[in-house]
């Protein structure tokens, strides 16, 4: 009887459990449907102002619209479906992270679809076009704001219906067990995300009385207890952390070593935990089977193309950002003393150190009593005038200047500065592989991370992008770039 009990509470657990995962697997239809519905919902809009100003007459009008016009239509579509997608990803607005959070697409929609409005009323103008009724556009932009607000929280109202919490377990040593549960938890954005269920040490078991640097962390004992909990129910998903083992500290030394002209090839023998999640190389000795450990991924015909391609590109970029530069100068000057650029020392490709520019956004003589400290989300010492421009990330402009004399990248690892990196360096293993390429304005982990993300996670995406880099990545990074700006995520 205590065994048919135990199937069909197993069973029932097993339901809920493939219905939550059934649920987060339909999630990846969410964004082709928005997709679609888009299309539909900014041509019914604009089919939908003509057929208005055709047969009803609209304040602000002196008569109905002849229904010849229509032939306008043309150009409108095409420029309708080339502005509205772009505008609706850069402000977050395919997005299943944010919508799921506590914001109203309402004012991301008006934003989106406010932008093109003007970009659609200067692609006329500057053409010299004026054939395009003006009273179309604006009614066009009012109807694609309901119904895409619409959709929207229609979207976001089935994503958190009867969803709950992602229930995690994690498994590791007992300091990144620690590390990573705070950091979900600091950067889990609504009541619907992530919910650490516990920790399973890999290293020693937990004391009773032993504190827990995350806060309420609840341990559920070493790695001998993991199949009971997955057992148990109410999992959804088991993060296995790496442990740092012999072979991190050699390999760091060994990369070290051979940083030479002519350097021998590093190779590793993979187990088959690697073997499993990871590729293996068509690269092999006798019979031995071996990946390679990525020495210099400089010398690939994409990085070649990526110097040229920025340059040209940092250039582009540099010509319209000057009236906002000194806009935000005329700001800095205005609300603090001080010099309006601030140059930093930091370091860059090699391991040298280099000057960084910036717009200064904090008060002038700010380390004087405390020597380099990090920057906080509420730091005290930014201005006024700072807090804005640290929003916006205009403070950043500058570095196009260092993109232009060679020292950084559009897209990179930040730099770090130096009393910081020193530190970095010896706390985690395959810090200095960053040092491979040049820093960049923006990176992998500044677009995918956030402000809470802890160094050695933000490293492990600088090494995926200096060791996959592909001109394909840079642009997406870039246009990631963007949509952070417009909604105010990542770091």
């Amino acid at each position: 009887m205590s065994v048919a009990r135990g199937k069909s509470r197993r069973g029932d657990t097993e339901g809920r459990a493939g219905a939550f995962a059934l649920r987060w697997r339909d999630e990846r239809v969410v964004v082709p449907v928005l997709l679609g519905a888009d299309a539909f919902g900014g041509l019914a809009a604009l089919f939908g102002a003509f057929l208005v100003r055709i047969s009803i007459p609209v304040p602000l009008t002196t008569h109905l619209l002849p229904t010849d016009r229509v032939a306008v239509l043309n150009e409108a579509i095409a420029l309708v479906l080339t502005t509205q997608f772009s505008l609706l990803y850069f402000f977050g607005l395919y997005d299943l992270r944010l919508l799921r959070s506590g914001r109203h697409p309402l004012v991301s929609t008006v934003l989106a679809l406010g932008t093109q409005l003007l970009a659609i009323s200067a692609w006329y103008f500057f053409r010299g076009d004026l054939a395009f009724p003006r009273s179309v556009l604006t009614l066009f932009t009012l109807l694609d704001i309901l119904f895409i607000s619409g959709i929207r929280l229609a979207t976001r109202a089935a994503l958190l219906r009867g969803h709950r919490a992602l229930r995690v377990v994690l498994v590791g040593p007992a300091a990144g067990v620690a590390d990573l549960a705070g950091m979900l938890r600091a950067t889990s954005s609504g009541p619907h995300a992530v919910e650490v269920i516990g920790g399973i040490r890999s290293d020693s078991p937990a004391r009773p009385s032993e504190a827990s640097t995350a806060g309420d962390l609840h341990w559920l004992g070493t790695t001998a207890d993991l199949e009971r909990a997955a057992r148990a129910g109410g999992v959804d998903h088991v993060i296995l952390l790496p442990a740092e083992s012999w072979q991190d500290d050699l390999l760091d030394r060994v990369l070290r070593a051979t940083d030479v002209p002519d350097a021998p090839r590093v190779s590793v023998v993979p187990s088959v935990h690697e073997l499993l999640v990871g590729r293996l190389a068509s690269l092999s000795i006798e019979d031995v089977p071996l990946i390679e450990v990525a020495r210099d991924p400089r010398g690939s015909p994409g990085f070649v193309a990526k110097t040229v391609f920025e340059y040209v590109l940092a250039t582009a970029l540099l010509i319209p950002a000057l009236p906002i530069v000194a806009v935000a100068a005329l700001a800095i000057g205005l609300t603090s003393t001080g010099p309006v650029i601030y140059r930093q020392r930091r370091v860059g490709q090699g391991g040298r150190e280099f000057t960084m520019y910036k717009l200064r956004t904090m008060r002038t003589g700010a380390e004087d009593d405390t020597g380099p400290v990090l920057a906080q989300p509420d730091d005290a010492r930014v201005t006024p005038a700072g807090r804005i421009l640290r929003a916006l990330r205009i403070d950043e402009i500058p570095q196009l200047l260092n993109v232009l004399n060679g020292t950084m990248s559009l897209v990179g690892p930040r730099p770090e500065r130096p009393e910081f990196a020193e530190r970095l360096v010896r706390e985690i293993p395959g810090y200095a592989e960053r040092w491979l390429v040049k820093p960049g304005v923006s990176g992998l982990a500044q677009v995918r991370g956030e402000y809470h993300t802890s160094p050695a996670f933000k490293l492990k995406y600088d090494l995926a992008y200096v060791h996959n880099h592909s001109l394909l990545l840079d642009l997406r990074i870039m246009a990631e770039t963007v949509k952070s700006l417009l909604t105010r995520r990542g770091v």
